[in-house]
């Protein structure tokens, strides 16, 4: 549902890691899917065990499911997890292995490449998210909100560094506050994980 409104007024590479504002207002460890980790019996993202570890949330309003697909690396080996919950006619949770189209390691430094390790939670954007006008002298500001009904995370621990970041609807968002570069980075995060992430 769209509203449109108007109104007048193999080598791990951490070099992409550094803090900065942007990560220590989104370094809140607090996960939004602590009751998938409990039925999923998977540990909370700071106590991953691997040497890279990358989740990627998808959660789904309307059924209220979700689903995860996680990236690892550990020893030297790459993985690809995938965990799809189902509500119908009983709750379950069904675990599958993945492959990535051009191998773990690319989608790695494609997620890199897309400032994984820096990004904001979308809230934090919201003054940014402005599109402004003036017509005849008077200054109108056009605002956009639309729901699909999905909200996405990410959640990642690399070289024991943790972090959790949030994200909605990010392709309309960005084509309507073109000028706000994080927006593409979202766009192009969920793509990678819908695309080069496939079940076995």
């Amino acid at each position: 549902m769209f509203l449109l409104l108007e109104k007048g007024y193999s080598q791990v590479e951490t070099s992409d890691n550094s803090t900065d504002k942007a990560d220590e207002k989104s370094a809140n460890l607090t996960s939004p899917n602590k009751d998938f980790e409990k039925r999923t019996k998977i540990k909370p993202i700071a106590e991953s065990e691997n040497d890279v570890e990358i989740r990627f949330y998808v959660y789904n309003l309307l059924t209220r499911t979700s689903q995860l697909k996680i990236l690892s690396l550990k020893d030297g080996n790459w993985k690809g997890t995938l965990y799809n919950e189902l509500n119908h006619p009983i709750r379950r949770i069904r675990k599958f292995k993945l492959k990535s189209k051009n191998g773990f390691e690319e989608l790695y430094k494609s997620l890199l490449q897309n400032n994984l390790t820096k990004l904001p939670s979308q809230d934090e954007l919201k003054q940014r998210m402005r599109k402004v006008t003036v017509t005849e002298g008077w200054e109108v500001e056009h605002k956009f909100s639309v729901t699909d009904g999905q909200s996405y995370t990410v959640e990642y621990k690399i070289s024991g560094n943790s972090r959790i970041f949030a994200f909605y609807n990010p392709k309309p968002y960005a084509e309507f506050y073109s000028d706000v570069q994080e927006l593409k980075d979202y766009v192009k995060i969920k793509s990678l994980f819908e695309t080069e992430l496939k079940k076995k």
